[in-house]
């Protein structure tokens, strides 16, 4: 059901009378991201609804441009709200438009400044909004009065040329590792099954240990399974002498196999399980005609050698895939209110220090 449709302003109308919808449904959504065939996981109408099952605080945001009754461009975001307030509107990926003509740029302006509108009259303090750099989106949003505050990456490896052609152009040391497993035994297996859910969620829990760093909660994960289309989300675990000891958490949107969060218990490192269960992934994305596996965030730039994060950036880049450069963008909806934004930062970062030193 349409929340409601709000007229863009006079400068923003192009070619034809356009209208702003604020909360499209399914089936309004889902048929214009059905037209970006790599997919788009975090702008899929199911990844709000996981956000709101999975924190019970969180409300998603969702705005699009209708021309003639016509979706051509699309947001995404979610946000918390504490002491009467959201806190951070997030928005991955997004906005997205059918064109990338200046009437595309134009789309782009309207839901910005829709989202802006929407942020203040629900009290939201500040937004932050992460887009691909190729989208060249970076004077839209500066003319919008939003700051780069940085810079990331993702990594996507190539499936559209066979897995014959990827394993030549992966490394020595990669195909070593993988014919390794394979020989010590090492069995990779996929699953809907909720205890090998919770079986990889505590190798995540393991990695995150080790690793000093935060992934989803478990909520969230069961959530993508309570909503996500079944066929498009499972686990993969890689299995030695009987005991799970890595595993993957997938999903799929668009040709894009997405490999969310990964862990694993250090007793397997040396029969490599990591390598081959990956490997394994990409043999099935590539015989189900998915083209792309994105193996989730390096940092720009990318880590040196010696730094915290180079051994996974190391064993990473051993796949020979490619770095797709992302900008993020913020800006402060309510400048007068940003110490409530801190404060909370503060308690949350408390929080953090606490669950580290039990």
């Amino acid at each position: 059901m349409l929340n409601q449709s709000l007229q863009i302003p006079e400068d923003l109308k192009f070619m034809s009378e356009c209208s702003i919808i604020e909360n499209p449904p399914a089936n309004l959504w889902r048929p214009f991201l059905s037209r970006f065939e790599e997919g788009n996981f975090e702008q899929c109408f199911e990844y709000g609804e996981i956000a709101e099952m999975a924190f019970p605080r969180t409300k998603a945001v969702r705005l699009a441009v209708s021309c003639d009754g016509r979706i051509v461009g699309v947001v995404q975001g979610a946000f918390s709200s504490y002491f009467g307030f959201g806190m951070d509107l997030g928005v991955m990926h997004g906005p997205i438009v059918d064109t990338k003509s200046e009437e595309g740029l134009q789309f782009v302006e309207a839901l910005l400044k829709e989202l802006e509108g929407y942020g203040k009259r629900n009290r939201i303090i500040h937004a932050q909004v992460s887009v691909s750099e190729a989208w060249q989106l970076q004077e839209v949003f500066h003319r919008m009065g939003y700051t780069s505050t940085g810079r990331s990456n993702e990594y996507v490896v190539n499936l559209g040329k066979g897995m014959d052609e990827l394993w030549k152009s992966i490394t020595h040391n990669k195909r070593r590792n993988i014919k390794k497993a394979r020989k010590e035994g090492v069995e990779v297996i996929q699953s809907r099954n909720h205890e090998d859910l919770l079986t990889f969620y505590s190798m995540l829990e393991a990695a995150e240990k080790r690793g000093g760093f935060s992934s989803y909660p478990l909520s969230w994960f069961e959530a993508v399974w309570e909503i996500y289309d079944p066929e498009l989300s499972r686990v993969f675990l890689a299995r030695w002498k009987g005991e799970d000891v890595s595993g993957v958490f997938t999903v799929i949107h668009g040709k894009t196999v997405y490999a969310l969060a990964a862990g694993s218990f250090r007793g397997g490192w040396k029969v490599r399980p990591n390598d081959i269960m990956h490997w394994k992934i990409m043999e099935w994305a590539s015989k189900n005609d998915y083209s792309r596996y994105q193996m989730g965030i390096v940092s720009e730039p990318p880590p040196t050698e010696g730094s915290s994060a180079w051994g996974i950036w190391r064993w990473k880049r051993e796949w020979k895939g490619s770095l797709e450069k992302i900008q993020i963008f913020d800006k402060m909806f309510l400048p007068k209110y940003k110490l409530i934004l801190k404060s909370k930062k503060l308690i949350e970062r408390g929080y953090t220090r606490l669950g580290q030193l039990r």
